[in-house]
């Protein structure tokens, strides 16, 4: 599964369970009031991890459309 592929159901798991995205949006505005450094904290290991996951999924299909190139010639002499 790509990236992309990823935000697009996180979205629609969002869009079709309205209450826990709410549950959700509440809980991050009452930690970003009460403890700001924490929601940071919070905030800033999420926006690194999705970039290493972005990283690794666009490397990895990459990858595999190289290996399909490369089985799709054949022998090379």
């Amino acid at each position: 599964m790509d990236f992309f592929g990823s935000i697009n159901s996180i979205i629609a798991f969002f869009q079709n369970n309205l209450f826990i995205a709410i549950a959700a949006a509440i809980l991050l505005v009452f930690l970003l009031y009460r403890k700001p450094k924490l929601f940071l904290t919070i905030f800033f290991i999420a926006l690194f991890l999705s970039g290493v996951f972005y990283l690794v999924s666009t490397l990895s299909s990459t990858g595999v459309s190289h290996k399909g190139k490369i089985l799709q010639k054949g022998d090379v002499p």
